[in-house]
């Protein structure tokens, strides 16, 4: 979901080796909050209002937070309901036309509706949020991820789960690590729902956990990372239907998830 585009910024590394319970400084947070708004909107506010033409639901934000349309499901989490619910919990205001609504649902009913309204004055207010939430929606990323270890070794069998844990710590543990915990659960989600299956193989996060090698080195934790995740994602061309041609997308899927061995700013 998003773009493709990973900008790299010159300087030194700003996500350095620290426990998934240690805070990021102001100066971590501020930069992660660049590096996705690049990644997923080139930059620009405008593009954190979309609607793919091959989906059925628009998305928001620097994660693209999926918000389905009223009385409509689908297989993915819907993340903007329970970001806007964070943000209420700090206390947070929210546009005042969501809050109106019946019921935490998008308004729109198809992509040329949602495109038809996107000059409104509501959806000038939303890019508006959007736009001035985006550390916000970076806290709320690494909150999400903070949370993620429990669901995952709930999913799995009792014997996979210290192997699942150590791999997740070891990745946390490295510099870019947290980055790219937090990216690919952005980009490919975290891997638990079953509804998130092609063939009944998964791409998420807990997929490219169990794929990926135990390092001999602490330090090759990320390189690990990495080379398990590349393979996650070409499984996911090779499984997905015939009418998803992801095969076009898969350089730029590979080139995003090996640039977290690089990432700077």
């Amino acid at each position: 979901m998003g773009f493709l585009f990973l900008w790299i910024f010159s300087g030194s590394a700003c996500l350095e080796a620290q426990s998934q319970d240690t805070p990021m400084t102001a100066d971590e947070l501020a930069c992660l909050q660049k590096i996705i708004f690049f990644n997923e909107c080139s930059g620009r506010a405008e593009r954190m209002l979309t609607w793919n033409a091959d989906e059925d639901f628009p998305s928001f934000g620097l994660g693209h937070f999926i918000w389905y349309p009223k009385g409509k499901k689908g297989p993915y989490q819907a993340l903007f309901p329970e970001f806007l619910f964070f943000l209420e919990a700090q206390k947070t205001e929210i546009p005042a036309w969501i809050k109106a609504l019946p019921t935490r649902e998008a308004p729109w009913q198809s992509r040329e509706e949602f495109l038809n309204d996107l000059s409104s004055e509501r959806m000038i207010v939303l890019k508006n949020f959007l736009d001035q939430t985006q550390r916000f929606q970076t806290q709320f990323m690494i909150h999400r991820v903070k949370g993620i270890l429990p669901r995952m070794l709930a999913a799995v069998p009792e014997a996979e789960r210290a192997g699942i844990e150590l791999k997740f710590k070891e990745i946390a543990g490295v510099p870019n690590g947290m980055f790219a915990l937090i990216d690919y659960v952005n980009f490919k989600g975290e891997g638990i729902l079953i509804t998130e299956r092609s063939q009944g193989q998964g791409w998420g996060l807990l997929q490219v956990l169990e794929e990926m090698q135990i390092p001999k080195k602490k330090e090759d934790a990320l390189e690990e990372f990495v080379w398990a995740a590349r393979k996650v994602l070409e499984n996911r061309v090779k499984n997905a239907p015939s009418e998803k041609n992801y095969s076009k997308r898969l350089g730029g899927w590979k080139t995003r998830v090996k640039n977290y061995l690089k990432i700077k700013c």
